[in-house]
């Protein structure tokens, strides 16, 4: 088993240093400095390799941080508004998260989807027993190695001890092996993979996450402490989690299940079904077609690449629309809820319209959110340009500007209706609490304006520029991927920005304006060496 685990790290390794290679040659500039010959390069990749596997590391860490952070941290700030008392909380939510649902939800075992372990024991004809009590002891290892640390700097704040992280942790890991042993001996007497199964997922899913938050929300919080940190319940779960393993230890069917799970049907569906996903929201029945969405005779009037606009955004109108109905039936259900507390709890007035004015920077994430931008680049891809984009004077620039320009002036007119049906919102909140404060929302309103148009341009700026979606309908652009985590991390940590807002909308006009700029500018000259179907 230690030579068929070392012999799967080298493959692991030479994989990741590829993926590396591959990922730096997609990168602007420097991608075009990197030589093909690299890939067959020994000391290259090794180095390559372990500055990968060094980043892997890396990221392991930063993914239980941001896990712990986002998922467990945050919630319980918010339900307990006091850092000094997170502990109920913070154990509560990591119970029902990370010892129920992370156990009943995932598996290594009987994971379809494992490329590498189809390319160990199908491609290379490893023995499945060995790879998978190798698999099973690395994965477990390392994620007590990348919880244990964050965990242990997280129980400092709380107030637990090293050694009370280094038991939920064991605790955690118990409870994986646990549940790996489940669904190995469901599996085994039932030829049932629960993780297959729609209703089994969706009641984990859905009752994880109501134990997890909602019972705290309501008032519920169970305080774990006196359970999990007890000597003989810490004793018992270690115990059961060691027979868990020895049972995954003596089992003899794990040729049968890689013969039925890991297939190249299994894989390809499955990559199938994820590139489906990707463009599921942008396709559209054609059948179903009202004459009004082919009646054409409206842009008679149009040339060119406005006339070809102008069709498909008439074609394609409810993709576009229907996320836009639904928003504004959220801020009409907001404003419902707002109005009650201004006619019927009156002392509420006050704050709300103080949260209201203090809520600029907060706008910032809220229009990313609500932005249709990248859904709109995906409804062009799919339903014009991937067929268009084969015939060179597509890809011309004065064509590429055209389209641009074109296209622009459309999206920022759909986005701007929910702007629009956020000002008019919020000014209603505001003259039934206290009319006197409109005009000092003024600021606020330009500020909503200026970020729907911001965010209509980004998305169509990073389609033109980046274009990472491809022939199979995929997505393999690193930078563009990139780029968003920022936009998304940037929005966020706008929510703690304390500034007057007549400065922060100053900025996000000027920003603004910036921006589209050089969005012209960079697209004219880039666009017709990148827009184009990969």
């Amino acid at each position: 088993m230690i030579s068929l685990f070392i012999n799967s790290f080298k493959v692991s390794f030479v994989e990741q240093a590829n993926t590396f290679i591959y990922f730096l040659k997609r990168l602007p500039i420097l991608g075009k400095k990197i030589p093909d010959n690299l890939y067959k390069r020994t000391h290259a990749k090794l180095i390559i390799g372990v500055i990968r596997s060094i980043l892997g590391v890396f990221g392991g860490f930063i993914g239980k941080v941001i896990y712990l952070g986002i998922m467990i941290i945050l919630p319980s700030y918010l339900i307990t508004h006091d850092i000094t008392k997170l502990q109920p909380a913070f154990i509560h939510i990591f119970f029902f998260l990370s010892l129920v649902m992370g156990p009943l939800m995932k598996t290594i075992i009987l994971d379809e989807n494992n490329i590498a372990a189809f390319n160990m024991i199908t491609l290379m004809k490893a023995d499945a027993r060995d790879y998978y009590l190798g698999e099973l002891l690395y994965r477990n290892i390392t994620n007590f190695i990348y919880f244990v640390i964050p965990v242990m700097i997280i129980d400092l704040i709380i107030g637990y001890t090293p050694l009370r992280a280094i038991m939920l942790i064991g605790e955690v890991i118990a409870f994986r092996l646990i549940g790996e042993w489940l669904q190995l001996f469901i599996y085994d007497k039932t030829e049932v993979m629960l993780k297959q199964k729609g209703l089994y997922m969706s009641a984990v899913i859905i009752g994880g996450l109501f134990l997890a938050y909602g019972l705290p929300l309501l008032g519920y919080t169970i305080d774990f402490n006196l359970i999990l940190f007890n000597s003989y319940v810490v004793i018992t779960v270690l115990g059961i989690g060691v027979a868990s393993y020895i049972y995954i230890w003596r089992y003899k069917r794990y040729t049968q299940i890689a013969k039925v799970l890991l297939t190249k049907e299994n894989l390809y569906n499955i990559e199938n079904i994820k590139n489906g996903i990707t463009f599921a929201t942008v396709k559209i029945d054609e059948e179903r077609m009202s004459r009004e969405d082919l009646n054409t005779k409206q842009y008679d009037e149009k040339q060119g690449y406005e006339y070809l606009n102008s069709l498909f955004f008439l074609r394609f109108r409810r993709i576009m629309i229907n996320p836009i109905k639904q928003r504004i039936i959220l801020i009409f259900i907001l404003l419902l809820i707002a109005l009650y507390f201004v006619f019927f709890m009156a002392s509420k007035r006050g704050i709300l319209v103080n949260t209201i004015k203090d809520s600029i920077p907060m706008l910032v994430f809220i229009m990313y959110s609500i932005s249709t931008g990248e859904r709109i680049c995906k409804a062009m891809f799919y339903n014009c340009d991937v067929s268009l984009l084969r015939y060179a004077y597509y890809r011309e620039a004065n064509v590429i500007l055209s389209n641009f320009t074109s296209r622009l002036k459309r999206v920022v007119i759909i986005n701007i209706i929910p702007a629009l049906t956020l000002c008019v919102a919020i000014a209603c909140i505001i003259i039934a609490s206290d009319s006197s404060q409109l005009i000092k929302m003024i600021p606020l309103f330009l500020c909503i304006i200026c970020l729907a148009c911001f965010f209509s341009i980004h998305h169509l700026f990073m389609y033109y520029v980046l274009q990472p979606y491809t022939e199979q309908l995929t997505v393999k652009s690193p930078l563009f991927k990139i780029i968003n985590t920022v936009m998304y991390f940037a929005s966020y940590l706008c929510l703690q920005i304390r500034t007057s807002s007549y400065y922060f909308t100053t900025g996000i006009i000027i920003t603004t304006v910036v921006y589209m700029a050089v969005a012209l500018i960079v697209i004219y000259r880039v666009a017709p060496k990148t827009f184009k179907l990969k």
